[in-house]
């Protein structure tokens, strides 16, 4: 098999349970790009979010970004593809989320916004204690949002709630269709415009690199990578993944605390 280019998730999956490359992976992956293999995240963070990891690569190919509502060459801040929620759907359901006491964030090309007593909002700040300056997320209250730009330049929401509310969300907010709900981890759900996967910015990105979808390989660990899984010409399951994904894809390394991007690609993928 001709493998010209490997996607990896991050959380679960690239970044070890410390929120770390291991020096292990790092290494196996620099030796792939030496050997002229496009190296690419795929991620439901914002670009804002990776610059740290990406830039620890040293990665020169485009990004991934808000589970595929984003493409983004994170050297250049080239964007190769942005798509933003409806006016109207991020203002209904933002509105509930404040009134009801929703727990929530929403990514924006140059800041993430959060409620006002948000717990998920603690991940970016402890984040944001021990990175380099260049590397912290802007981060602001949803309060401070800048009126004139009207909520048309949100590319995600998302609602830090039990997963087991998607199809309640599905019911009230996407009735019209116009949106994608996925989780993408334990207690995270993420709204994007419709039509929106990793799977769809998979074959965004191989049609303007020229790479056939068949030599690409994915890696991942829960839902939100299942039509990048399912799209690529093979896939990895982490041995953390969820049970679903292990059951789509064609082969099982071991989990990311056990150098399971090293496992695959030194013992399975043969490269």
């Amino acid at each position: 098999m001709k493998i010209s280019c490997c996607i990896f998730d991050l959380d679960g999956t690239l970044l070890t349970p410390q929120n770390k490359i291991s020096e292990v992976d790092k290494s196996t992956l620099r030796k792939l790009s030496d050997d002229g293999v496009k190296i690419i995240i795929a991620t439901g963070r914002s670009h804002l979010q990776i610059l740290e990891y990406a830039h620890s690569l040293g990665i020169s190919d485009p990004s991934i970004t808000c589970n595929g509502g984003q493409i983004i060459n994170i050297m250049t801040n080239e964007v190769l593809h942005r798509d933003f929620l409806r006016r109207e759907d991020a203002i209904k359901i933002l509105n509930a989320a404040k009134v009801e006491g929703t727990d929530f964030l929403f990514y924006t090309p140059n800041c993430v916004y959060h409620a006002q007593s948000s717990e998920r909002v603690k991940f970016f700040l402890t984040y944001n204690e021990t990175a380099p300056k260049e590397f912290r997320v802007p981060i602001r209250p949803a309060a401070d949002y800048p009126i004139e730009e009207d909520y048309s330049n949100i590319i995600k929401i998302l609602i830090h709630d039990n997963t087991d509310h998607i199809q309640k969300l599905e019911e009230r907010f996407n009735s019209a269709g116009t949106l994608t709900i996925v989780s993408s981890g334990k207690n995270l759900i993420d709204i994007m415009p419709e039509n929106t996967t990793k799977g769809a910015a998979v074959n965004i990105l191989c049609e303007k690199l020229g790479i056939p979808i068949t030599e690409v390989v994915a890696f991942g660990d829960s839902m939100n990578d299942e039509s990048m899984l399912k799209s690529a010409g093979y896939s990895v399951a982490m041995g953390n993944a969820v049970p679903e994904i292990k059951q789509i894809c064609d082969f099982v390394t071991k989990s990311n605390g056990e150098y399971g991007i090293t496992y695959a690609i030194e013992h399975i993928l043969s490269i």
